[in-house]
């Protein structure tokens, strides 16, 4: 009886596997995939160019004495002075080049590569749309986004091709669900659902000529913030249904081109709104690809050993997307106090933070004590981040400890970093009785010294 349970459990389950190949790997046209990549290497572009020549290279990595990296990555300290123009040059040139459709696959490599290390370089302009860049970047490097409208086909560097395998897309839509789906389970907090973060944002806004009057309303910033949560909660399912499509795109401009607006976050919302065309058939662009009205299928569907390997590594690779945003519910803490399991978590302009701080650096051996204050050390904008992020607490405590030790002293180093969250008064973050010169940094669990977030 066993036995027959069994054989039929495995003749099932061998069903369906089959027919989940049969459907991933279903060779579909591919223009969405072809116009994306267009996108995708236009909006890399305006984002390199406008950091080339804002100044914002220049802020970040040439007028400062040093760069938070994130911990474990001190080695990119290297990417600081001027060869950091060119580093964004390359990355430009790159970007250009991707979308030519020109040297597509060494282009799309070398970008990734870069633009991960300027990620992983500084902290203090972290946004989640540079984490969303460096996901889109390796992705596109597995892509055969250069089978048309490229020059690499007028060329004849590649032979062209007017269908994909279905998962290509997949990949791309799973991670954009992801993406909202966890921007929304993250608004549902006592701070978001107040809309406090929001009044403090339109606050700032209320003398702006004009639209200054709505942002100084009552309602809107509960309109902004229920909205925002019903927006990231509802816009994957309203996409994928063809019946509601069309009102989820004007939805979707709505919703990043007042973002934009609003908020300056850079390059985001273009890049969001790129994203939509994986919701459309790839016949819809055929029209602006210019495509031959007829064709056949020219996708090779692999071997079954390549196709379990595909969907198995993306199987991994999904879990890990899911399990990066949920791990802060397994540390102590509240994550919009402590910042541990914030990045990488899709939690996107949920609070906001102010503060002041000062450091007492003791010596060892004879207790001689100096104050320091972090405009000693570190530009401007970096100098709130140490009052108000324990990592950077931390990692300019480290400083503060290696710049003494070079002076011959051994030291102890306390913080006094005093922080407002979503405009609540002034409390400690960090235990000032603790030195931080001596404190391990642990990547997934919580440390002691950091202060419970107040009532």
């Amino acid at each position: 009886m066993y036995k027959m349970y069994f054989s039929t459990y495995r003749i099932t389950m061998s069903n369906r596997l089959s027919k989940t190949h049969h459907y991933l790997f279903t060779p579909i046209n591919n223009g969405s995939l072809i116009v994306f990549r267009i996108l995708f290497g236009l909006v890399m572009s305006f984002e390199f160019l406008g950091a080339l020549t804002s100044g914002w290279v220049k802020e970040v990595y040439i007028t400062t004495q040093y760069n938070f990296t994130f911990i474990g990555f001190e080695f990119l300290h290297a990417l600081h002075g001027p060869i950091m123009y060119w580093y964004y040059a390359i990355m430009l040139l790159c970007a250009l080049l991707i979308a030519l459709g020109w040297f597509y696959r060494p282009a799309s490599i070398i970008m990734a590569i870069l633009w991960t290390g300027f990620y992983f370089s500084q902290k203090n302009h972290y946004n989640n749309h540079y984490y969303l860049m460096v996901i889109l970047c390796w992705l596109m490097t597995l892509m055969p986004a250069n089978k048309r409208a490229s020059l690499d086909v007028k060329w004849r560097h590649v032979s062209p091709a007017y269908t994909c395998a279905r998962w290509y897309i997949l990949v791309f839509i799973i991670q954009i669900g992801i993406m909202y789906t966890f921007a929304a389970i993250a608004k549902m907090n006592p701070d978001w659902l107040q809309a406090m973060p929001i009044k403090l944002w339109f606050s700032k806004k209320a003398s702006i000529p004009y639209i200054g009057k709505l942002y100084g309303t009552a309602w809107f910033p509960w309109f902004v913030a229920y909205g925002g949560l019903l927006f990231d909660l509802l816009i994957t399912p309203a996409l994928l249904w063809k019946k509601t499509r069309k009102y989820a795109m004007f939805a979707m401009l709505f919703f990043h081109f007042f973002n934009s607006a609003t908020f300056g976050i850079g390059s985001f919302p273009y890049m969001a709104m790129s994203l939509a065309v994986f919701f459309y058939p790839g016949e819809e662009f055929d029209n602006l690809l210019k495509t031959p009205k007829s064709f056949t299928a020219d996708y090779k569907v692999p071997t079954l050993h390549i196709r379990r390997l595909i969907v198995g590594i993306f199987s991994i690779y999904f879990i890990w997307q899911i399990c990066l945003p949920i791990r802060h519910h397994f540390i102590e803490g509240d994550v919009a106090w402590t910042e541990e399991g914030h990045k990488m978590a899709w939690r996107m302009m949920l609070r906001t933070k102010r503060g002041r701080s000062y450091y007492i650096v003791k010596d060892k051996k004879n207790d001689q004590k100096w104050t320091v204050t972090p405009d000693d050390y570190l530009a401007p904008f970096q100098v709130k981040d140490v009052a108000h992020h324990p990592d950077m607490i931390w990692q300019f405590a480290q400083l503060l400890k290696e710049k003494y030790k070079k002076e011959g002293y051994d030291v102890a180093v306390h913080g006094y970093c005093y922080c407002s969250l979503n405009g609540k008064p002034e409390r400690l973050i960090i235990d000032p009785e603790v030195d931080l010169a001596t404190e391990p940094w642990l990547h997934f669990k919580h440390h002691s010294w950091i202060t419970p977030r107040p009532e």
